[in-house]
């Protein structure tokens, strides 16, 4: 489904500022998988969903998708198999367009069909039908402009528009951080829902070990631009956040120690 091997990607190399942001970095994902990776700030997460979404060029190392080699495909071209909700509710939507004419772009993403073919009567209820279980009235509101929206409800629309196409990999950078408990919960419920009943397969950034452990059926632990830990539907499901912070310490002494005796 989705493979990295050997993914390296260096910001500023030869300059002061030079920082190794993914180090070798290889990753196996199964159809159906839903990887949830947790890590501290400048762990190379957001920058791992950006090479993978093509939006950033990988320095070294490849990336194939179905058995077919995506590495230096441009990020356009990889649209068709890959959705992303991102952080900023607003990132994943048109605040100038309507809800219906958002959900139209989404529907022929990766295509070349205009925005008024997409907007058809048996459209219309489609988007009628799909709004209506994200359980927020949008279904009443579809002509009405998405910047009208509050932070969740846009989010909300973010993820059923990037669920829309049936992606191969469904990117989701962190959706909740931005977002009240009572609002992230939701979204939360949402994007289970709309995984398990799309099949999608998924790979989720977060800061909340809680969500990590609870979501998904594997974790993946990264720091300093490495993949330092993963845990299998097993550990996983016997985890606590406890136990996730003792294994970053025990990952981090032993990362630490490798670099000072390879120095």
């Amino acid at each position: 489904m989705l493979t990295l091997s050997g993914v390296n990607k260096t910001f500023y190399p030869g300059t002061p500022n030079e920082r190794r942001a993914l180090v070798d970095v290889g990753l196996e994902m199964a159809e159906g998988d839903f990887v949830t990776i947790i890590g501290s700030n400048g762990a190379g997460k957001s920058t791992l969903l950006n090479v993978i979404a093509g939006s950033i060029p990988a320095d070294q190392g490849s990336i194939r998708i179905n058995d077919r080699d995506v590495t230096k495909l441009s990020e356009h071209r990889r649209a068709a198999a890959i959705s992303r909700v991102f952080q900023d509710p607003s990132a994943g939507t048109s605040p100038h367009l309507t809800i219906e004419q958002n959900l139209a772009v989404a529907l022929t993403r990766g295509q070349r069909h205009t925005l008024s073919r997409g907007l058809t009567r048996a459209r219309r209820k489609q988007f009628r039908e799909e709004l209506a279980t994200l359980e927020q009235g949008l279904e009443n509101r579809m002509t009405h402009r998405v910047g009208l929206l509050s932070g969740g409800q846009r989010q909300a629309l973010s993820l059923l528009m990037a669920s829309f196409t049936k992606p191969t990999v469904l990117l989701l950078d962190e959706h909740t951080a931005a977002l009240d408990p009572e609002r992230a919960e939701l979204v939360l419920r949402l994007t289970q829902n709309v995984i398990a009943d799309h099949r999608l397969t998924a790979l989720m950034v977060t800061h909340n070990m809680e969500h990590a452990l609870r979501l998904g059926n594997r974790l993946v632990m990264m720091h300093e631009g490495r993949i330092i830990r993963t845990l299998d539907p097993e550990s996983k499901a016997s985890s606590q956040v406890s136990d996730l912070l003792d294994m970053f310490g025990d990952a981090k002494d032993s990362l630490s120690d490798r670099t000072l005796l390879s120095s």
